[in-house]
This record gives C-alpha cells, structure tokens and sequence, in this order.
C-alpha cells in the first residue's frame, strides 16, 4: 500500500499535530458508544498513574488514531505528547537503534509486525499478554491472523492495519461477451476467474493490450516491494525458505516454480515495472489503466470509496491465484508490511503505552480507525469489521469478502530475526534477474549463500528456536470458502 519512496520526518507535538493534519478527526463523533470492552481497559488504566507518552508512527497513520488518543487522555489521563512522524518503511531501522541502545524515549512504536522477532529478540518489545489479561482483551482477528502478532509464544502487538494482497480484476472487461468469446477460441477453455498463476499468465497476457491503455498485469516488479510477490508463489508452491536445521531450502521445484512465475509476469507488464513503487502503481489501477492485480486491500477501499474514482464498480474482487504444484490447490496471499503497536519495554511508561494500544484495538475504535471517511491506510483486520456497516461503505460487500478470504491464506514474509536481512537478499537477486542482469537460477543459489552467512551471524540455534512462531503463522486452511 505504502513505498518506501515516501517519507518524512519530522516532530510533532499532538496539539499542533491536529492543525497540520486536520481538524476533522478531533470534531467527528463516535463511531459508536463506548461498551464493555473499552470500559475494561479504562477501568484498569485508571489505576495506573497519568503519563503523556512519546510515539514513533507515521502520520498518515496517526491521523485516525488521535482523536481515540485524546478520548483516552480525558479518561484515563494517559496521552500522547510527542510522535516522531517517520515513514513504516523507515521505522524498522530507526526502531532497532532505539533496541541497540535500551532508549526509554520513545514509549511505543507503530511498525511492521514482521519485526516483532528481530524487536523482541533484541529485547526492545513488551510482552502485552499480561495487560490482555488484566483488562480480558482479546486480539480477535480473522483465521489465523493473530499470531502475526506472536513470538515464542508471548503476544506483542495490537494491529491497526490488516494489509493484504487481494485480487483486482477489470470486471467491464472480463465479463463483455466478446472478450469471453475471444478468449475461449484462443485458449479453448473458458474465461474464468484465475486458480492458479498459470491460468493468470494466460489471461494476462490475453488482456496486455498497452497500445490502447492497458496493461496485463500491476504487479509490483520493483527491488523495495516486488519480493513480496515472490513469497505467494513459493508458499502455494509448497515451499518454505528454510529446513527445520535452518539450512536455506529456496534452490527447490517450488523456489525455480516462483522465480519462473515471478519473471513470466513481464510479458504482461508495463516497461517501466521495475522502477514503479505504489505511487505510480495505484493511479495505474484506479485509473482502470491495469487489468488484472494481486494488491493491496486499501486501493479497493480508493477505489469505491474515492469521489474522485474513474472506476468505481468496475472491478471484481476476489481470491489470489494459487498453485497445484504441490498435489493440492493451495492458496496463499501475504501481508506485508502489517501495521501494529509495539511497546517499549525500557520506557518507564510501558503499562500506559500498553493500555492506550488495546484501547486502540477494541473492536469498536478499530472500526473507527478502519473506517474514517476521508483517510485510509489502516485497512480490515478484526473479525467485526466484516459485519460492520461503517466498514462495508468505505469497501464493498464484494471487497470485503475478497479481504477475508485473503486474510484466510495470508502468510508473513520471513518471520525471523534478521527479516530485512533475509528479504533485502533475495530482492536484491530477484531485481537483477528481472532486468536480465542475473540468470533466473542464479536468484536462488546467490540467495542462498547470503542467507548461510545470515544464519551464521545470528545464530543457528536462536533461529531454530524462532522456526515454530515463523511456521504457527501460517493458514490452516489452503482454499478458503
């Protein structure tokens, strides 16, 4: 949804923050009255001491939060003075100094959840299963989505976001009888909805059609983000990056399956491809210029809830393609980056920051984050946003259905300590073969050299501890209903 492209930085002071970001957010009403659930966490954070608190989020996130960070303070006396405005992107590095030094500065984080084994490894993270227990707040998120935000069995973030790739397709397009007809003379099937990517490939380079406007395919081809569609082709494939002796298992049938599927993409893809990030991408696709796509959820909600939109109604969501190749259709999405609190716990305002990122995550101030009716970026994630009305206007009853069966197969990327380590390799050899710099069977075997000294550095046997929170991320079911 996001690129790393985009950043700022800057510090802002909460009160000056609602004049630079908008006053909008502080006069709008509820999204409904407070209920039991936020009561809980209220009543226990009475018992702590008043505390202004110092975050580091980005503000095009913060901006649905604060007026829940306010409401909170006039509770409970606990609020946020300070927020160091840095792109998610960045936070994870910025983030991981904060842990290197034990800073008590800043009191909570907002960042990919991915990094919860890399944080908490290094022991910035607060464990928040106690402050869970104390309040009986429950991380109610779809399938197994929840233990993204596990870690060697302890809970240590609460999402606001609950980015996942969907599948976009042009429904005036796919559904013209002509289209269909022309199709199924060619192809001598009919035209339906994608199973697997080879059924995609075929129907994407039927629909590349650039001299007129259109491109096949939005993937993302680019070094910053186009990995993250390599993982839904070699997880559907069966595979899995390492061995449970952490030995790098990516020079497999299902590790060349997802490089060929990765590369094939260019036959239907626009030129520029490995240079676009998402701020040339989603104007491709909400501007109806794109055919098909795996993308982030969010450009749906841009898409039927934008005034400005061109193509309002005009797309189908749906299921990602997946793969046989295993014996089985498996179906797997990814969610990355997942934006969640994180807590420090050398700040000595730690329970505070604990109580505010739950009295985010209730179901009802969730809802109100997820469903503002001008800024986006924190996308479905708790199971009651499926049935909420607020939420259905800003997606669709069609987008939200494609989001949770998404979210049914989603996967994280490398959910391991060193996870910017490992991905930024295999995206570095990924981006070099797709512009014909590197031999589609050298991505694999390079990659997996530098994931042997990787593994080396960190630690053979603290990563083996880790494989079992890495592999309890995964669906439990491969085709979704």
């Amino acid at each position: 949804m996001r690129d790393r492209m985009l950043r700022r930085r800057r510090f802002l002071r909460a009160g000056l923050a609602a004049a630079i970001i908008g006053p909008g957010i502080l006069g709008r009403s509820r999204a409904a009255t407070a209920g039991a659930e936020e009561d809980a966490v209220v009543r226990v954070a009475k018992k702590a001491k008043p505390a202004e608190l110092n975050g580091m989020i980005w503000s095009l996130y913060y901006r649905n939060m604060q007026r829940l960070a306010e409401e909170f303070r006039s509770l409970t006396g606990i609020g946020v003075r300070n927020i160091q405005d840095i792109s998610i992107f960045q936070i994870p590095q910025r983030a991981m100094a904060e842990a290197l030094a034990r800073s008590p500065e800043f009191d909570f984080f907002h960042v990919d959840s991915n990094m919860i084994p890399s944080l908490a490894s290094a022991g910035l993270l607060e464990p928040l299963d106690e402050y869970m227990a104390e309040t009986g707040y429950r991380l109610d998120m779809v399938g197994n989505f929840a233990s993204f935000m596990r870690y060697r069995g302890k809970t240590y973030g609460i999402p606001t976001d609950g980015n996942v790739h969907i599948q976009y397709i042009r429904k005036d397009y796919f559904e013209n009888p002509d289209e269909q007809k022309a199709f199924a003379d060619k192809h001598g099937r009919p035209l339906t909805w994608p199973r697997t990517w080879e059924e995609h490939q075929q129907i994407v380079e039927f629909f590349h059609r650039p001299e007129r406007g259109l491109i096949g395919s939005g993937s993302l081809r680019n070094r910053a983000n186009g990995v993250t569609w390599w993982y839904m082709y070699f997880y559907s494939a069966g595979g899995f990056p390492f061995t449970d002796e952490l030995e790098p298992a990516l020079a497999t049938g299902a590790g060349e399956y997802a490089v060929d599927v990765y590369l094939n993409l260019k036959k239907a893809s626009h030129p520029e491809a490995p240079n676009w990030g998402t701020p040339q991408m989603i104007p491709q696709i909400v501007g109806g210029h794109v055919f098909s796509a795996q993308y982030w959820d969010g450009t749906c909600r841009q898409i039927e809830s934008d005034p400005k939109s061109a193509t309002r109604g005009k797309f189908l969501y749906g299921l990602v393609p997946g793969s046989t190749r295993s014996g089985r259709l498996v179906h797997r999405s990814i969610s990355s980056p997942l934006a969640a609190v994180l807590v420090n716990r050398h700040s000595p305002r730690k329970r505070q920051a604990a109580y505010l990122a739950l009295y985010w995550g209730t179901l009802r101030n969730s809802t109100e984050i997820v469903s503002h009716p001008e800024w986006t970026f924190h996308d479905p994630w708790h199971t009651g946003h499926f049935q909420s009305p607020e939420v259905e206007q800003r997606y669709t009853r069609a987008g939200l259905e494609a989001i949770k069966r998404n979210l049914l197969v989603t996967t994280p990327p490398i959910y391991l300590t060193g996870h910017l380590e490992f991905q930024d390799a295999l995206a570095k050899h990924l981006s070099e073969a797709y512009i014909g710099q590197l031999a589609p069977r050298e991505v694999l075997t390079r990659t997996e050299e530098e994931w042997r000294r990787l593994v080396a550095k960190i630690g053979k046997r603290k990563l083996k501890e880790e494989l079992a929170s890495y592999k309890a991320a995964f669906p439990r079911v491969d085709v979704p209903s």
